[in-house]
């Protein structure tokens, strides 16, 4: 802003009154100057005059040529009042320029406490909404403080523990540092206001700081714990369609049921190779939902042959009235739920049999018509009156039993140390309520019992097929 320059106007001021004293003089002197430049020319006039004795006509003659001092005194006073005009102009021109100086000083100053003031308010007002904005973020993301480092990759925890720090960071900001309301009022000093600006700009500049930190903070561990519950579901999917095709593997299973397990199966694995979580967990769901259907299944199959085994152990074995155990056999293959079969060469076209084994065979199991027992009847006295007899009917049982758990009579968990037969008689002896002695007794020694078959009977009837 422009100030007047008075020193200048007072200076041409003083300049014009110099002036004039200096014309005033000049012409004055040079007046003075004439009559004796005059005495000087005409010097025989003057020593003539003075010649005559007359004092005052020389003195006469002396100030002939120019005023005399009463002249110059009185020109000399009609200028003063010309110069006490002009001093009182400059010393009212002094006045009014320092008067507007001040006048201009002073509203400077109070537009710029003013200004200050706009700009305290602006920078609080600024401030307020940012601190705002910030208190919507963290209401926002407060759920994001429930991820903990357990619930991302091993990789990734130094992201929680850094959304936590600005979260709490941001809430102390907002708790103990927040500006008042009146510190941008009219009444606070300039320096006040200056530093208030100053706190207010750094107060600024630490909460537009945190709300960029917290939001990205928040970002980042919303991607970090997607992440690991992606690894976990498909990990999860994973095993379950371990445990799938395990148990699609079960022969004792329907072939609907085996089916209908299989495409599950098949479509869990093409929806593992994807990224989409909610695919993947729902694949995970059906394919679990599909295998609880088939162990319930299982679970009430197992139930049934426990409840079987508990009938047929129950059948005590013993001879009719005159001595033959064949009504004893008749009970245990009724109490399993099987019909016998008279003649062994009926099993011709489920299971093939040759003649000598269907005359030397005392009984048989088929798999494809696993509800029968064919009994051979060329059997005399001396077989169906031997407890061996009854406890043959408990072996053949015992076939039907592992035929129903593992699907096959023959399962792959027997292994190398003992066969289908003695699985089956040692079977019969564990759950059936077979003597192991009577058993022992067989012709073929493919049906005596050791602990290799007893150990495979438990494998099966623990559910190990495999």
């Amino acid at each position: 802003m422009g100030h007047p320059m008075p020193t200048y106007q007072t200076s041409a001021i003083y300049q014009s009154s110099a002036w004039l004293r200096y014309i005033i003089n000049v012409n004055m002197t040079m007046t003075n100057r004439n009559p004796f430049n005059n005495t000087d020319t005409r010097r025989g006039g003057t020593e003539s005059t003075s010649a005559n004795g007359n004092d005052n006509d020389r003195t006469g003659g002396y100030y002939a040529g120019g005023p005399s001092s009463t002249q110059r005194i009185n020109v000399q006073t009609s200028l003063r009042p010309d110069h006490r005009r002009q001093r009182r102009r400059v010393v009212t021109s002094i006045c009014i320029s320092v008067l507007a100086v001040c006048l201009v000083a002073a509203g400077a100053l109070l537009l710029g406490h003013y200004n200050l003031v706009a700009t305290c308010q602006d920078n609080l007002d600024l401030y307020n909404q940012q601190a705002d904005k910030l208190q919507s973020l963290l209401d926002d993301s407060a759920d994001y403080l429930d991820i903990t480092t357990d619930d991302v990759l091993e990789d990734d925890k130094s992201i929680v523990n850094d959304f936590q720090t600005s979260y709490k960071q941001a809430q102390e900001e907002l708790a103990e540092h927040r500006p008042a309301d009146d510190q941008c009022t009219s009444r606070q000093s300039n320096e006040d206001l200056l530093a208030a600006i100053a706190d207010l700009s750094d107060s600024l500049a630490r909460v537009m700081s945190l709300s960029q930190t917290v939001h990205s903070g928040s970002e980042a561990v919303a991607d970090a714990n997607h992440v690991k519950e992606l690894y976990d579901a498909k990990s999860a999917l994973s095993s379950t369609l371990l445990s799938a095709q395990a148990l699609s593997q079960n022969q004792s299973l329907s072939s609907s049921t085996r089916t209908q397990l299989n495409r599950a199966v098949s479509l869990a694995t093409g929806i593992l190779e994807s990224n989409d979580l909610d695919d993947i967990k729902s694949a995970r769901d059906q394919l679990d939902d599909i295998i609880d259907e088939v162990n319930d299944s299982i679970t009430a199959a197992n139930s049934e042959l426990l409840n079987i085994e508990q009938k047929v152990s129950a059948i005590a074995t013993q001879p009719d009235a005159n001595g033959s155990y064949t009504d004893s056999a008749i009970q245990i293959l009724h109490a399993a739920g099987l019909q016998e079969v008279w003649g062994l060469e009926n099993m011709r076209g489920a299971c093939s049999i040759s003649s000598e084994q269907a005359s030397s065979w005392l009984a048989a199991f088929c798999a494809v018509t696993p509800n029968f027992v064919y009994i051979n009847t060329s059997l005399g006295p001396d077989v169906t009156n031997d407890a061996y007899f009854a406890d043959a009917m408990r072996h053949e049982i015992a076939h039907y039993l592992i035929y129903r758990r593992c699907g096959t009579s023959a399962p792959t968990s027997i292994g190398d140390q003992a066969n289908a037969e003695s699985t089956a008689s040692s079977y019969a002896v564990l759950y059936l309520g077979a003597n192991a002695n009577t058993l022992n007794r067989a012709g073929d020694s493919r049906y005596h019992m050791n602990r290799a078959s007893d150990e495979a009977a438990a494998r099966i009837h623990a559910g190990q097929c495999y």
